[in-house]
């Protein structure tokens, strides 16, 4: 039998294609609501002349290792900063420079291109292009992100095959921050190719997520327990999910979640550790060095939360860690 062909009215296409840019201008507004005195202190690493950033400088090892320039080139469309957002588009080309035939970034001598390196890449490639696309300079990169969005394509595909999802599900069961990292790599993928099937693997794992959030407090289950860090993280990603996929209880899930956090921020600007699951505490190490708390990341989320709804203690919080930075 012959595949029936579905057409959508004109103007059913029009909206879709209407929704999606509100959500990536959403993105672009919420941004710009950030105190950029504030928003400077988020994160971002400025790649070299070669387009690698932290520890792929000196070679390339890892997609995961480009994020931090995913984050300076957003910081840069914020501004519509020109030659800022060109040095991090250079990291955008260096990285796909390294994509095998297959989509994924793995190669002789460069191991680290598995799934968790490539959903961490995607989740804040993805985040920036959509950005960037809003912003001023979008219209000057139109071409430029018109010719990476089948990479990009091509990369979560790779990453959607059942095998890759088992294994993200399995290896990040009980860190619900990294199974919203995995969710925003497929949906916002699906939202730049237009994928429904991405969309819907992302939406699995945002309920994979919630499937360890404690409704009582708003508390992520960090290896079965709170971690002021990650919760941040948790909550950071949940909310940028919600402007491309909104959704009245994730939303409610989200603000809970920046209460419990907020509540760990001291009149110093101080995290509590108190009770952390995996940072602050010499629980685990990252590249040889024992996890600390990520003042960057709790910063945001304080800002994406001001941004959202216009709460006065997020913006406050958020203050107070960077002037205890700044001492």
């Amino acid at each position: 039998m012959q595949a029936r062909t579905l057409r959508y009215p004109s103007s059913l296409i029009l909206f879709l294609v209407l929704l999606a840019a509100a959500a990536d201008a959403q993105q672009l507004a919420l941004l710009k609501k950030m105190p950029a005195d504030l928003l400077r202190f988020t994160g971002g690493a400025r790649p070299d002349a070669d387009g690698m950033a932290s520890y792929n400088q000196g070679g390339f090892k890892s997609p995961e290792f480009q994020r931090g320039a995913m984050h300076y080139l957003v910081r840069a469309a914020v501004r519509g900063d020109a030659r800022c957002v060109e040095e991090g588009w250079r990291a955008v080309d260096a990285t796909f420079r390294q994509q095998n035939e297959q989509g994924s970034f793995s190669r002789e001598g460069a191991p680290h291109g598995g799934p968790s390196a490539v959903a961490f890449w995607l989740a804040e490639l993805d985040q920036a292009v959509l950005v960037l696309r809003e912003s001023k300079l979008g219209p000057q990169y139109r071409e430029r992100i018109e010719q990476l969005v089948p990479k990009i394509h091509k990369a979560a595909k790779w990453l959607a095959q059942p095998k890759y999802q088992r294994r993200l599900e399995r290896e990040d069961a009980q860190a619900p921050n990294r199974l919203l990292f995995d969710a925003l790599a497929y949906g916002l993928s699906g939202v730049l190719a237009d994928d429904a099937e991405l969309k819907q693997a992302g939406r699995r794992f945002v309920d994979l997520a919630i499937g360890q959030y404690r409704g009582s407090d708003g508390v992520f289950l960090e290896k079965g327990g709170p971690d002021s860090s990650y919760q941040a993280v948790a909550a950071m990603k949940l909310q940028v999910w919600l402007l491309y996929f909104p959704d009245k209880k994730l939303a409610e899930a989200a603000d809970r979640a920046v209460r419990w956090e907020l509540a760990r921020v001291g009149p110093d600007g101080q995290i509590d550790i108190n009770g952390n699951t995996r940072t602050g505490l010499a629980q685990e190490q990252w590249m040889g060095r024992d996890k600390d708390v990520n003042l960057s990341e709790i910063t945001l989320c304080l800002l994406y939360h001001h941004a959202r709804t216009g709460d006065a203690q997020s913006l406050a919080a958020a203050r107070r860690i960077v002037e205890r930075r700044q001492k």
